[in-house]
């Protein structure tokens, strides 16, 4: 029978055992309908293991101040050059302006990124620029969590300012930023960020970020970029940077960690050219993510417990399927939403939350509003 060569690995990932990176490959390299609903169902009996069965969801809002960018990263479609069409370099005004809405429609939560904008600075420094948006939200709405600025951006700051990264990690956090978004990860794997992202801070730098972020006492999020030229193995390589990352915040009892993991599929129908036709698609393959969805909660076991789709990125229908894949929460409303959009994700933008119940509902599961740190709102 097909299973029976992943059945011991399953098995010993519901006894609560860390299953091997060759094990996570073979898992990612099944094909078999049987086997496939085996991994899916282990995933399912792990998420209720792990988080029980409420599925969350966050009032948030994005706010990305710029798309001006001094990098050129080969999938991405929200990046301008100053003066190009369709840049923008929002005004301070026009930054409370959306605080203003989200807390009017109920928003606990501002997640705050943006492109790497070289001309943004206060007095010349880039620290400047960025305390200035965090005081521009606190000082209106101290009771915002900021879920702000990327190990990418921070590593930009350091750089420009001639700071170190604990520097400008406990200046943001002094200011009032919550916690840090673990985009910019991508693939970690230098093979791939070569391609994809050269001009990009490479893995051990990220990790360095993530980490210095933890022993600070600001918490993170953690995702993946998937489906594009990455291999199964360099996949397990990431969850198994992920898994050993969120080990050492434990173990060495740094006062923060990773929060949850986040799948980002691809969306190539307006990347860049070459990265499109090496692609050969212009949207995810559902069943590609929903495998690696699976494996992503049996691979990182234990150690991150709380699991997101992303609806912008599969859809609404494909993020409720992803439910049953191992994920625990549907992620936010974000109201607006320009980086993936702009890729050509046909997810849409904002989600209104009686939205994102019903599909929830429709699982029979029960559903509860959290805030950014999962813990308990409504």
């Amino acid at each position: 029978m097909i299973t029976k060569t992943i059945e011991p690995i399953l098995d010993r990932a519901l006894s609560g055992d860390d299953i091997f990176p060759a094990e996570g490959v073979e898992l990612l390299q099944q094909t078999a309908p049987e086997a496939i609903a085996l991994i899916r169902d282990t995933a399912d009996k792990l998420r209720h293991q792990q988080a029980g069965d409420t599925v969350t969801y966050v009032i948030n809002r994005n706010i990305n101040f710029t798309n001006i960018c001094e990098q050129h990263c080969s999938f991405c479609a929200f990046r301008r050059d100053a003066g190009e069409a369709g840049s923008y370099w929002l005004e301070w005004g026009q930054i409370l302006e959306k605080a203003t809405d989200a807390v009017q429609r109920g928003a606990t939560e501002i997640c705050m990124q943006g492109g790497l904008h070289p001309t943004a600075k206060i007095d010349g420094k880039s620290l400047s620029y960025y305390l200035h948006l965090v005081k521009t939200i606190k000082a209106e709405f101290p009771q915002l969590h900021l879920h702000a600025f990327s190990p990418q951006e921070v590593q930009f700051i350091a750089r420009g300012d001639g700071l170190s990264y604990a520097t400008v990690i406990a200046a943001l956090r002094d200011a009032g930023v919550g916690s840090m978004p673990g985009t910019a990860a991508e693939v970690l794997d230098d093979d791939v960020r070569r391609i994809l992202c050269p001009e990009k801070i490479n893995t051990a730098t990220w990790l360095e970020i993530v980490s210095t972020a933890h022993k600070l006492g600001l918490p993170t999020t953690s995702t993946m970029l998937s489906g594009h030229i990455e291999t199964p193995q360099q996949q397990i390589r990431h969850l198994e940077h992920l898994r050993s990352l969120q080990q050492i915040a434990i173990e060495r009892q740094y006062p923060t960690k990773i929060t949850e993991f986040i799948l980002l599929p691809f969306v190539g129908q307006e990347a860049p050219k070459p990265l499109r036709k090496r692609v050969g698609r212009d949207q995810p393959v559902l069943a590609d993510a929903l495998l690696l969805t699976a494996v992503a909660r049996i691979y990182l076991g234990k150690w991150i417990p709380n699991h997101q789709p992303s609806w912008v990125k599969l859809g609404l229908a494909g993020a409720t399927t992803a439910l049953e894949w191992g994920c625990n929460d549907i992620g936010g409303t974000l109201m607006e939403e320009h980086i993936t959009t702009m890729a050509g994700a046909v997810g849409g933008t904002c989600m209104e939350v009686d939205t994102l119940q019903t599909a929830i509902a429709s699982l029979n599961r029960p559903y509860r509003q959290r805030d950014t740190l999962y813990g308990n709102l409504i």
